[in-house]
């Protein structure tokens, strides 16, 4: 699937969105503009409702993203140390032209045939992305390796008392990048990913560059079906390399562990919408070899229980279980104390609401976030501890799953 050459239209146009939908049959949407918007910069309550009934007005396709902290309405929790970036906890819009292609196809789903934008749209999409050479900023960790063993330690105290089984660890890079980056560093960072659920969304001076891996939560037909992934390793550097590095991950028990303890508490969680005994794991732990990594993916499905809407599917399953840890509030406590920095959009997710009420979110990971204002760049990586993590092991998969963030700013 090729990347359309947004460029001009990123720096014309106050909202954007590209989002890639691994569907068999590989498609974009492309919005550009905004008719509406819902935006709140902090959770409060009915905040999901609110997303509810947004997304049923007028019977359109809208856009947006759910950032981490609206686990504080959802739970009643807090976060006492806010993300610096400034992020709203969510943004969700309605584009004013919106087009869903192909590199075989292309439907417009809502704009005028004449207005100057759709043109220059559908003349970006037959345009190849170039991806622009000499991008200057920075990135650098926010801890250091010291920093981050002390944590993993007293998470692992955190294990053996029983407060938690799994606790999502993850630690912040911050830098800084010119305000009319944002489209280049995406399509650096989507060149050297090529993940699944890539996406780009720019909503005035908030911009979010995705490279996810990872689907969250889609509804198709009455029915959800997740895909969490625990479980990372680098691709080789022979085929007999990867293919020994695939199948040590398949059989790692450490990683397996994670990937069931995570398949268990979304089980639970869809158990909580779903029509009586359709929940069930219709994967378990396959191996999914991406551009730079192997990952271990679960499935989960179930039907949709007719009373339940959009706010009670997000109620019962947001945030998720891969990016909290089990039990998830109690983990979700000790990771706002832990972690000193609230994460922000990271851990939320990105995705669409159709007019029929359909959605496909992501799990924002291995993603970049961008305040083209004040040009604050941020990312955070991280990974699921447990009692078999080894401290080392832990370290240099955070590395790695670093990597192509660092190959695309500090470039």
């Amino acid at each position: 699937m090729h990347v359309p050459d947004l460029n001009s239209l990123c720096e014309s146009e106050s909202h954007v969105v590209l989002l890639f939908d691994p569907n068999p049959n590989a498609f974009c949407y492309l919005g550009l503009g905004s008719k509406r918007e819902l935006l709140f910069e902090k959770p409060k309550p009915g905040i999901l409702e609110a997303l509810d009934a947004f997304s049923k007005l007028g019977s359109a396709w809208t856009f947006g993203w759910l950032g981490y902290d609206l686990k504080n309405e959802i739970e009643h929790l807090e976060t006492r140390n806010p993300s610096s970036l400034g992020h709203p906890v969510l943004a969700w819009w309605e584009p004013e032209i919106a087009i869903r292609f192909s590199d075989s196809s292309l439907e417009i789903l809502s704009g005028d045939d004449d207005d100057p934008r759709m043109i220059e749209a559908l003349e970006s999409i037959k345009r190849e992305n170039k991806v622009q050479e000499g991008i200057q900023g920075e990135m650098v960790w926010s801890w250091d390796k010291t920093h981050y063993l002390k944590v993993l330690d007293e998470v692992k105290r955190l294990i053996q008392q029983g407060d938690v089984y799994e606790l999502n660890l993850c630690m912040p890079l911050k830098g800084r990048a010119a305000s009319n980056t944002s489209w280049p560093l995406f399509s650096r960072l989507q060149s050297l990913t090529q993940a699944p659920f890539s996406a780009y969304l720019q909503c005035g001076s908030y911009r979010i560059m995705s490279g996810s891996p990872e689907r969250f939560l889609k509804k198709e037909a009455g029915r959800l079906i997740s895909q969490p992934i625990k479980g990372t390793v680098r691709r080789g550097g022979s085929p007999e390399e990867d293919k020994a590095l695939a199948h040590a991950l398949q059989t790692s028990e450490k990683e397996r562990a994670e990937n069931v303890m995570i398949v268990d508490l979304v089980r639970n969680d869809l158990s909580r919408v779903a029509e009586k005994a359709t929940v069930e794991v219709t994967d378990l732990c396959s191996i999914y070899s991406l551009e730079t990594v192997h990952q271990m993916v679960s499935t989960i499905e179930c039907s949709i229980s007719l009373e339940k809407g959009l706010s009670d599917i997000l109620r019962a399953t947001f945030p998720m279980g891969s990016m909290t840890g089990a039990p998830k509030i109690s983990a979700m406590k000790h990771i706002d104390r832990l972690e000193l920095e609230g994460r922000g959009a990271y851990s939320g997710s990105i995705g669409y609401i159709s007019p029929t009420g359909d959605f496909d979110l992501n799990v924002l990971i291995r993603s970049l976030f961008h305040n083209s204002i004040s040009e604050v760049l941020m990312s955070n990586v991280g990974g699921a501890i447990t009692s078999l993590s080894d401290p080392e092991q832990e370290y240099q998969e955070c590395q790695l799953k670093a990597n192509a963030i660092f190959k695309t700013v500090n470039y």
